[in-house]
């Protein structure tokens, strides 16, 4: 239950987004911010993460109406809740303000906002690298979620090959699956693996071949941080996205993506990619989780 001044709030922005009324917009998400950050103080998680929907909520009906400022400010709310809880170590609202980004930034690149589908792929960046280097794996997958919505959502608006953001998100998953790699994360891996695979997939729906080529890139440099690691079902998911992308983009006469890949592929060892039940079953389940977590915060 919502107390009644949030309530109220809540009911202010969504009206506010559907009379195109920024100031009303803002007045709500301000004082949302505001209940939040007292829940999350006082350790209310329920609550919190109640208001962390609302205000994601608000954002994406902001970026629906093509209402970019105050999308970026709900994205800027999410961000201070983000800082308390962290300090409150509280991993289900984390994980809640993680997805919220994704969602938001999907939208908005859904609608072609740049500035606010970018401000959403950074932050996700810079909270991955944070959770990965924080052992929280968790967190860390939820940002790897988020990213890889955006991403998928920019190669599906037919962007030009290849834009900024496609790029921040290709690089920001490249950067937080190495570090994954270093802190022995390898669900995590595993996740950035399969999300740099369905971007692919997305680019390569579009013909988007420059974005194909820097994706199966980046998978190479993930993947050659768990094989250094040992880590035998991150370097099976990697090599098994790069020959996806190798048979796929050839399908797509998209010669150059495709040798790309079958180069990035050649440079695993051979011996290390082991193909058995337990690592495909592993794979699988990641990816279901993955999959459960995204459709929960929608």
């Amino acid at each position: 239950m919502f107390s009644k001044k949030e309530d109220k709030m809540v009911n202010l922005g969504f009206n506010s987004v559907r009379e195109r009324f920024d100031e009303g917009v803002n007045k709500a998400l301000s004082c949302l911010t505001e209940i939040g950050i007292g829940y999350v103080n006082e350790r209310k998680e329920p609550e919190a993460e109640k208001t962390v929907v609302s205000i994601k909520e608000i954002g994406k009906a902001a970026a629906r109406q093509g209402m970019e400022n105050a999308a970026v400010n709900a994205i800027q709310a999410l961000e201070k809740l983000l800082q308390c809880s962290m300090e409150q170590n509280m991993q289900e609202t984390n994980v809640r303000v993680l997805l919220s980004f994704g969602a938001i930034g999907k939208t908005a690149a859904k609608q072609q906002m740049e500035m606010a589908a970018k401000l959403a792929a950074s932050v996700l960046g810079r909270s991955g690298n944070t959770a990965a280097l924080l052992n929280k794996e968790r967190e860390t997958i939820a940002v790897i979620i988020g990213l890889g919505e955006i991403g998928k959502a920019i190669a599906g608006v037919k962007v030009p090959d290849f834009s900024e953001n496609a790029a921040i998100c290709i690089s920001c998953l490249g950067d937080i699956g190495k570090l994954t790699a270093q802190k022995n994360l390898e669900e995590a891996a595993v996740g950035i693996e399969l999300m740099l695979q369905e971007m692919a997939a997305a680019a390569m729906k579009e013909n988007l071949q420059n974005t194909v080529i820097n994706i199966a890139s980046s998978i190479e440099e993930v993947g050659k941080k768990v094989e250094d690691e040992n880590m035998e079902s991150a370097i099976l998911q990697a090599a098994s996205a790069l020959q996806t992308i190798v048979s796929n983009s050839g399908n797509r006469y998209l010669n150059d993506a495709s040798i790309a890949a079958k180069i990035a592929l050649e440079s695993f060892n051979e011996l290390d990619i082991i193909n058995d039940e337990a690592n495909i079953k592993k794979i699988e389940a990641i990816r279901e989780t993955m999959r459960a977590l995204w459709v929960d915060s929608k």
